[in-house]
Parts: structure tokens; C-alpha cells; sequence
């Protein structure tokens, strides 16, 4: 699908550097910062994301720390609903500039606030999803694809044979695991591990047969995603609805682009002209691999290695977006939504550990029990032993007791 302003793609962010909405004037120093940190120690989401903060250029220091702490707290006990409409009244917004969690509570009692079921999600719907609203050409034309690959999947059925489900097996595989969770998410957005440059480029073009956008807008989008996660400058937070998590974003560009279009936290992407090669050319991609598909095995080919396959990993792809923040378990305090789910991680190669994920990005192994089971490192792994996976990162188990949950005592 060819980009209009790079397009908005099908993604699942590396953190870049976090703040609070300045509503002083002056920055606090870098002492102050730590300061403000300190004293918000008992909240792990301000502790974690407070970055800069303003005050008024005449405050003491003390002042501006207490300000900053006191601005933070008022906005942590906000609804995401009320956050999104305080940031989007004053247009155009910083992407970069990070507020705290919205308060779960705050959301579930607004007043006619929809409900996910079997969740602690209750959604606000922020944008028309189709009706009432503008709609440019970008939506128009990831619409049609969208839809026309859903409906050429219809055909499964009519072309099945033993050999195209083998096809459609292999082509999940190729794009699914080491293009996007292996490729895109972990080694690209996340840099959880390396490998040479013949591999890592091999690796990112599986990436672009999955048909969810050029390697490089896709890790600026995911990295925005960890900057933001479940407020109001995430491009997909459930708090807006699960249809909207899961798809309508990818259908309001002009949404989505408000908050992902800035695509400087990706310069390291930028800089490699295999990325920016690949950015450029991106619709040439897909329609190549559709036509190598018809020539190599005809109509159904096309249908199983391409359509049903296609569908197939962008849905399993969405779920880690809204399954995943919607339901499951924690055992980590991230400060957000996201769960581990168990049928996720299966299907998704390991991404379903979401929770593990969001407390610790930069790991290369996201089911950290031997039962949560995580293809991805399984490959991760035979790489390495293979010499061709280096600077492979996991947290210590310090670090993972830091943030663990409390497990309540067994009584004797």
C-alpha cells in the first residue's frame, strides 16, 4: 500500500525522551528533574516518564519541583477522555511530549462510557469511525485494499489444496515471525538484538511482504506507541474502542498522522539508504509479490500465499494491539493496559506476552516462563548459536523483581 505522507501501515517504540505538557514557562533544571522523580516516586508512571518539566521562570527551585509534581498528579487523576480533549483543544500538538497514564478509574465513570467485555477497559470513541467525518485519499485507498484483500479471501475455499496451505503455512512464517516480530519489532524498533547487515536487510524485506507498511515508518509508529501507550498521542489505545485499537486507526490518517508523521525518532533507520530505499519504493513491493505469486501458482496462489496469508498476519498483528491491552494478566507494573495473553503469544510468535513486552522493551525474549511460549526467541536463539545474532539483551532478574508485582502471601 503506497504511503501518502508515509502511510500509516499496520503496526503493532523504542522510548525516546519523556516530559509532561508544560503549562509554565522555563525549564527546570536537570537536578530539579531528578528532584520531581523522586518525589513522585510512589506513582511508577511519573516516576518513569517525568523527563522535563516547565515552571514559571520565577519559581524557586523548590517551587518548580512542587508545581511540576502537583501538574503531574492532576493530570495522572484525569479520564484519557478529558486528556485527549485538554492536549487536542490547543492544536498542533507535540508527539513527543509525554503526559502521565490517565486514571482507569476516572474513564470508567464517564458517563455513557462504552465497556470491553471481560476487561477493565472502558472506551470514549474520540472520532467518527466512518460516518461524519472527512475521509482524504490515504483512507480511501487502504480501505479498498484492506477490504479487497479480505474479500479475495473469500476464495480460499474454491482454490483449496494440500500444497496451498503449505504455502499459505510458509508465508506466515516468513512474514509473519521473522518479518514482523522478529525483523520490524525486536531487532528494528526495539534493537534488542544485531545481526550483519546482509542478514538484518534480508530479514526487514520479510518484513515488507507482510504488507504492513516500510520498515522504517512502522518502528517510528511502534516507538510512539511506547512513548504514549494508552494515552491520548497513542495512535491506537483502547480507550478509544476496540474495533478503533484493533483497525480504525489505520482508516483516519488524518488521526493517526497528528501523532506519528514526525518521523525523526526513526534517524537511525533514516540514515541507511536500504531503508529509506525500501520507504520509497514500497508499492512497487507488494505488487511485485502478488504478481510472482499468480505467475508461480495462478489464482490460488495468489488467494492463499497472498490474501488469506495477507489478512491472517495483520489480524494476528491487530490483537497485539487490542487483545493485548484488553485481556489477560500483569505481572509487571508498566502503568498501562497492556496483558499478557496467552492465545496472542501463540499466534503471533510470542508478541502475546505484551506485558513482559512493555516492562521492559529492549528485551529480546518476551515469554520470560518457560510456559509462555515465544517462537521469536526460539529463532533468536538459533541465531546466536549460529554466530549471527550479537548483543542479545534481556533484564536481569534485579530489574525484573523492580518491577514485579507483589504476589500476596501464602497464609501458613
Amino acid at each position: 500500500m503506497a504511503p501518502v505522507q508515509q502511510p500509516v501501515g499496520l503496526r503493532l517504540g523504542r522510548c525516546q525522551g519523556f516530559a509532561v505538557r508544560p503549562l509554565g514557562r522555563g525549564v527546570v533544571s536537570r537536578c530539579q528533574r531528578q528532584a520531581v522523580i523522586a518525589s513522585a516516586s510512589k506513582d511508577r508512571d511519573v516516576s518513569a516518564r517525568v523527563a522535563e518539566v516547565t515552571a514559571p521562570l520565577s519559581s524557586s527551585p523548590a517551587d518548580a519541583v512542587a508545581s511540576a509534581v502537583t501538574e503531574a498528579a492532576q493530570w495522572a487523576s484525569m479520564s484519557y477522555s478529558r486528556q485527549y480533549d485538554e492536549l487536542y483543544a490547543n492544536k498542533p500538538i507535540n508527539p513527543k511530549k509525554v503526559v502521565p497514564k490517565p486514571s482507569k478509574e476516572a474513564q470508567a465513570a464517564i458517563p455513557g462510557a462504552g465497556h470491553v467485555p471481560f476487561s477493565d477497559v472502558h472506551t470514549v470513541g474520540k472520532r467518527n469511525l466512518f460516518f461524519g467525518r472527512t475521509w482524504n485519499v490515504t483512507d480511501m485507498y487502504y480501505t479498498a485494499f484492506i477490504g479487497g484483500m479480505h474479500l479475495l479471501a473469500l476464495a480460499a475455499p474454491f482454490t483449496f489444496s494440500w500444497e496451498m496451505v503449505g504455502l499459505f503455512l510458509a508465508s506466515y512464517f516468513v512474514t509473519g515471525c521473522l518479518g514482523i516480530t522478529l525483523s520490524y519489532h525486536r531487532m528494528l524498533s526495539h534493537k534488542s538484538f544485531t545481526c550483519p547487515k546482509w542478514l538484518e536487510y534480508i530479514l526487514a524485506y520479510c518484513g515488507v511482504l507482510a504488507v504492513q507498511g516500510d520498515p522504517l515508518e512502522w518502528s517510528s509508529s511502534h516507538r510512539y506507541h511506547h512513548l504514549h501507550t494508552d494515552t491520548p498521542l497513542d495512535p491506537h489505545s483502547p480507550y478509544e474502542g476496540f474495533f478503533w485499537c484493533h483497525m480504525g486507526w489505520l482508516l483516519d490518517n488524518q488521526a493517526t498522522m497528528e501523532r506519528v508523521s514526525n518521523r525523526s525518532n526513526a534517524d537511525d533507520l533514516e540514515s541507511q539508504w536500504y531503508y529509506r530505499w525500501l520507504r520509497d519504493t514500497y508499492a512497487w513491493h507488494v505488487a511485485a509479490q502478488l504478481a510472482v505469486l499468480y505467475l508461480a501458482g495462478g489464482l490460488p496462489a495468489v488467494v492463499w500465499g497472498g490474501a488469506l496469508r495477507m489478512c491472517w498476519v495483520w489480524h494476528i498483528t491487530w490483537f497485539v494491539n487490542s487483545a493485548s491491552h484488553c485481556w489477560g494478566y500483569q505481572d509487571y507494573n508498566t502503568g498501562d493496559l497492556s496483558k499478557n495473553n496467552w492465545w496472542v503469544g501463540i499466534l503471533a510468535f510470542g508478541e502475546g506476552w505484551h506485558n513482559n513486552h512493555h516492562a521492559f522493551e529492549f528485551s529480546a525474549r518476551h515469554g520470560f516462563e518457560w510456559w509462555q511460549v515465544d517462537m521469536t526467541w526460539g529463532v533468536i536463539c538459533l541465531l546466536e548459536k549460529l554466530g549471527l545474532a550479537h548483543n542479545v539483551k534481556l533484564p536481569t532478574e534485579r530489574q525484573k523483581a523492580r518491577l514485579a508485582f507483589k504476589k500476596p502471601a501464602v497464609a501458613a
